[in-house]
């Protein structure tokens, strides 16, 4: 080989393993290792919280079979629509952020929730090109050592619901006073409505009643829901309609309970609220969820992408908000320009 060759293939190859050594320091290979079989202990102590990937299941932590399906089906669709299509990077949702802070439109994290998993467990909330790329190079490793069925159980069970509030038991006892497997679509609605800052969106709770911006929200969470199957109409209606037990009775006691219009609670079926049964949720929501998606871009109107109508009106809405949560999937009209910002 002449030597005109030789130096571009030495410049190469010493990339190459320049890019290798970078990797191997970067991706927590045994942390993800670990956790692919493990599950992740939460401490909040003094406005802070750790996590540590341990072997033993903690008391908080509940397994996907013991979420209802209606409830994180909710938070799917809300919080990354293409989750069981994406490889834990969803490359058009980036570059349609990027197109966007290029054109000094409103821009987004674009985060996926494999991404939101790996920016909790293993970096810090820095905002900066260095801390991103570190997220896609170990998501992309997480995505290639868990399930896709793990990490969003791992998600579910360590995302933040409210004030010192992490994982979906909690928030299910603390919100609805229940367990997880008997969260209805509307309480997994609701849930989905905190989750891009659950501390401010938390004041429905707080002050008993729904704002407009959590209605809106829950609505639209529940139109997507059926929209996808995963509710029919009468489901809808019958959810829309309902009423959150502290709606009704204010911070009185008693079990919590989703009302009907005339205040009397309603009891849902096991059968509809339990967990993934039969072939895998992989499976079920990816095919609903492609299947639904083609059906409704034959449907459109002219001039309207589905894109455009489904999964990014509620980013917008989001942009409007004056908070945020760097860990949340949407981020304010900032967040792109100061995540891309070179250290």
């Amino acid at each position: 080989m002449s030597k005109k060759y030789m130096i571009p293939l030495t410049s190469f190859v010493s990339l190459l393993l320049m890019i290798l050594i970078v990797w191997l320091m970067i991706v927590p290979r045994s942390d993800i290792k670990k956790l692919s079989k493990g599950y992740v202990e939460i401490k909040w102590e003094n406005g802070q919280v750790n996590y540590t990937i341990t072997d033993k299941k903690p008391a908080s932590w509940v397994s996907l079979d013991q979420i209802s399906k209606k409830s994180y089906q909710a938070i799917v669709i809300s919080e990354d629509w293409a989750f069981f299509n994406h490889d834990g990077v969803d490359v058009n949702q980036l570059k349609k952020a990027t197109q966007d802070m290029v054109e000094g439109k409103r821009t987004r994290g674009a985060s996926t929730i494999s991404q939101q998993v790996v920016k909790n467990l293993f970096l810090t909330p820095e905002k900066t090109m260095t801390r991103k790329l570190k997220e896609v190079l170990i998501t992309l490793y997480l995505e290639q050592n868990l399930s896709k069925e793990k990490i969003l159980e791992v998600y579910l069970n360590i995302i933040e619901y409210g004030e010192g509030t992490y994982g979906i038991k909690k928030a299910a006892q603390l919100y609805f006073n229940k367990p997880t497997d008997k969260l209805s679509a509307r309480e997994g609605a609701f849930l989905a409505m905190l989750l891009p800052n659950p501390k401010r969106h938390a004041e429905s709770f707080r002050k008993k009643s729904l704002t407009p911006f959590a209605k809106k929200i829950v609505d639209d969470v529940l139109q997507k829901m059926k929209m996808a199957k995963f509710i029919d109409e009468n489901e809808l209606e019958s959810q829309a309609s309902q009423t959150f037990f502290w709606e009704k009775v204010g911070s009185g006691t008693g079990a919590a309970a989703i009302l009907d219009s005339k205040g009397n609670p309603i009891e849902t079926s096991s059968e509809e609220m339990s967990g993934a049964e039969g072939g895998t949720i992989h499976e079920k929501l990816r095919d609903k969820l492609e299947n639904t998606t083609e059906q409704v871009k034959k449907n459109l109107p002219p001039g309207e992408t589905f894109e455009k109508k489904y999964r990014e009106d509620r980013e917008t809405i989001i942009g409007d908000e004056p908070d945020y949560d760097p860990d949340a999937l949407i981020e304010d009209e900032s967040g792109l320009e100061e995540e891309f910002r070179v250290d």
